[in-house]
């Protein structure tokens, strides 16, 4: 197994790593990047390389802070919008929170827009641990919704085992901060199966995790 050190060193240094989540979930591979280290080339390579949905992620504490809750809580409050909550295949109901552009952003679409999006939510959260009342204020001037970047909140990797917790869990393990930029990979009409992201994996030198390997290094 690749150790700590390799894989905080590859975030650090502006690569991805690649998180299969499990056999008999989504079975899907994602393609992580520490949101400390985004760029508009970061974005790029998730839009081309990776295919899926561009989202931002952080900690339920994170979100906590600014107040952001979850969309199916959002859309429970309509006694319309609430009919739409339903769980998916696999169970666990959505990460999503907000969608959201920043306010210097153009469009909000463009590569150089979302990568300023995700740096931008990157720096409130890092803000949060100095002054959590700054950083909420932050959020809400400097951020409108709806936007181009979904922000995604870990549930905890003891109650939910998607994606997005196995992401902010590695972070956590890391030393890093709780803040990550990702995207599902996909291959033609389907998302990439598990092998060919493993020959993906090596044939770009890229680290690639099993969600049971995340779950062995934080001890759940």
């Amino acid at each position: 197994m690749t150790s700590k050190e390799e894989i905080r060193r590859a975030l650090e240094s502006g690569l991805p790593v690649l998180i299969y989540d499990f056999d008999g979930r989504e079975e899907e591979t994602d393609m992580v990047f520490y949101a400390g280290t985004a760029s508009w080339k970061t974005v790029y390579t998730l839009r081309t390389t990776a295919g899926g949905l561009i989202c931002y992620a952080t900690g339920n504490r994170e979100a906590n802070a600014l107040g952001l809750k979850f969309q199916t809580d959002i859309l429970r409050l309509d006694p319309l919008y609430k009919e739409l909550v339903k769980a998916p295949s696999y169970k666990d109901e959505p990460a999503f929170s907000l969608w959201v552009n920043h306010v210097e952003t153009r469009t909000g679409i463009s590569d150089a827009d979302r990568a300023k999006t995700v740096q931008e939510l990157h720096n409130v959260v890092q803000e949060i641990r100095r002054d959590p009342q700054s950083a909420k204020e932050s959020f809400y001037s400097n951020f409108y919704s709806p936007g181009h970047v979904p922000v995604l909140i870990s549930r905890n990797i003891r109650s939910r085992r998607g994606h997005t917790e196995l992401s902010i869990a590695l972070m956590e393990y890391l030393g890093l901060e709780r803040s990550v930029v990702f995207a599902e990979m996909l291959d033609e009409k389907e998302s990439l199966k598990r092998e060919k992201a493993i020959a993906f994996s090596k044939n770009n030198g890229f680290i690639l995790i099993e969600g049971k390997e995340i779950l062995k290094m934080v001890v759940v």
